[in-house]
Order: structure tokens, then C-alpha cells, then sequence
């Protein structure tokens, strides 16, 4: 009787000890399913990004001739379309407008591709009166070659083909641009001159340095401040430009740099 009293309380004390184990097992293996399922959830998305490298310039003359923004690709891990990217800029300066105690500002803009960004082009072709206009503008490498005039390219004045942001694909030597429009006859770099001056009043350098007005005195979005932002005309050399692409199917930044803004 002795003997089969030890067995009984024997079995008793390790019947808690292996009730733990199972649990703890069954735990295990429920947290490996989850874990598996999640990931495969995970992984099903989890697209790679592509790499960018761009040489980026921003320039202010304190007017319209010779600024804006400049970028150029000079590598990629694999052609990019602009359709899958956006562009994103941040800035803090002081605004130009007050001669004293000038405020500090914060500017910058997301480009989307394909969104128009434009409210004012500089005449892109004299037989088209109106058009959509999506800035940064792409040249050289990357151009889609079906494009035409007045629906996706842009700019017939500059050689060559220039297109819309979302319509290129970027690649080594790929261009992108973005510059003010002269207010005085709206054409993009340089404007109307006469005897070495502007020929009107108003616009980027001509009312004051670094002031940009229309004929209204109401501010526009032309193709630099489409990508900077309203008031980028206070930007000057000191200034620096947060530049940031992302790529939207992935989510991830491929490029970002601060870009310090130039007088040439």
C-alpha cells in the first residue's frame, strides 16, 4: 500500500510541470503561426525602392532671368517614372517684403505627378492657348517620345522636347526644371527687355530685388514657385532648401539633401 501511495503522489506533483509545458508549447507554436502569417502579410508589399542621385541647384538672381530650380540625374538604380515619385521642399528664411525687423518665414510645396501645379506659364506654344501644366519640367533622357505638344510637352522655345512631371521617366542625364515667368509678357526666362531693362513694372526683380508682383499685385504660382512655394523669392545665397523625392508606391525617400541656394 505504501509503494502505490508514493506512485499516486508522485504522479500528482509532475502533472503541473507537464500541464505548463503544453501551454507553453501550444503558445509557441500559435506565436510561430502568427509570426509566419504576418510576415507573409508583410512581405507581399514590401516592394523595394529604387535609388536616385541628383545633382540639385537653386538659384536666385533676384530676378527672373537665370533663376530657378535645376536638377539633374546622375544615377539611378533603374529607370524611375515620375509617375511614382513626388517631390517634397521645406525652407525657413525672412521675408524680403519688409525692409526692417523682417519675419522669419517658412516655405516649400509637394509636387504630385500629374496635380496641376501651375496657375501662369510663360507662352509654352504660341498656338495654344491653354494647356496643363505640371512643373518640374523634364528634358533630355526619359522623354516619352509619343508625347505632343500642348498635352504633354511643354516649352517649344527651349530645343528639344521638355514634358510634364508624371509624363517622364528618370534616368542618367535627365533634366528637371522649374523657373520663374517674367510678368511682363509671361515668357519664361527673360521676359521683355528694352535699352538693358525690363519693359514693365512689375515682376521678379523689377518692382524691388527679391519682390515678386504681378500686374495686379496679386502673387501667382508660376513653375518655381509651383515647386518652392509662394514667396521662394526671398530665398537668397545663405538660404539652404530641403529636397526631399519619394517614392510613392514604396513610400520610402530616395533622395534628400539640403540644397544651399545660389546668385549664379
Amino acid at each position: 500500500m505504501t509503494h502505490v501511495c508514493r506512485s499516486f503522489r508522485n504522479e500528482r506533483a509532475v502533472s503541473p510541470v507537464v500541464g505548463v509545458m503544453l501551454m507553453l508549447v501550444v503558445v509557441i507554436i500559435i506565436a510561430a503561426v502568427v509570426s509566419g502569417f504576418a510576415g507573409g502579410m508583410i512581405g507581399t508589399g514590401n516592394q523595394k525602392a529604387p535609388t536616385l542621385m541628383m545633382d540639385v541647384k537653386i538659384v536666385n538672381m533676384g530676378s527672373w532671368a537665370g533663376s530657378g530650380f535645376f536638377a539633374s540625374v546622375t544615377a539611378v538604380s533603374e529607370p524611375i517614372p515620375t509617375k511614382d515619385l513626388k517631390i517634397v521642399t521645406s525652407w525657413t528664411t525672412t521675408d524680403k517684403a519688409w525692409t526692417t525687423n523682417r519675419p522669419i518665414i517658412t516655405g516649400g510645396n509637394t509636387t504630385l505627378p500629374g496635380v496641376m501645379n501651375i496657375d501662369v506659364l510663360g507662352n509654352p506654344d504660341p498656338s495654344i492657348s491653354s494647356g496643363f501644366y505640371v512643373a518640374p519640367f523634364g528634358g533630355g533622357p526619359g522623354i516619352n517620345g509619343s508625347a505632343t505638344v500642348g498635352s504633354l510637352d511643354t516649352n517649344t522655345q527651349f530645343s528639344g522636347r521638355w514634358q510634364q512631371f508624371g509624363n517622364y521617366t528618370l534616368m542618367p542625364g535627365t533634366t528637371l526644371s522649374a523657373q520663374p515667368c517674367g510678368a511682363a509678357s509671361l515668357d519664361s526666362i527673360g521676359g521683355s527687355w528694352a535699352d538693358g531693362k525690363p519693359s514693365a513694372n512689375y515682376g521678379y526683380g523689377v518692382e524691388r530685388k527679391f519682390i515678386y508682383r504681378t500686374a495686379s499685385g496679386t502673387p501667382y504660382l508660376d513653375p518655381i514657385s509651383a515647386v518652392l512655394g509662394p514667396k521662394w523669392e526671398s530665398l537668397v545665397m545663405g538660404d539652404t532648401v530641403n529636397v526631399k523625392v519619394i517614392h510613392i508606391p514604396t513610400g520610402k525617400v530616395i533622395f534628400q539633401q539640403d540644397i544651399p541656394v545660389t546668385e549664379a
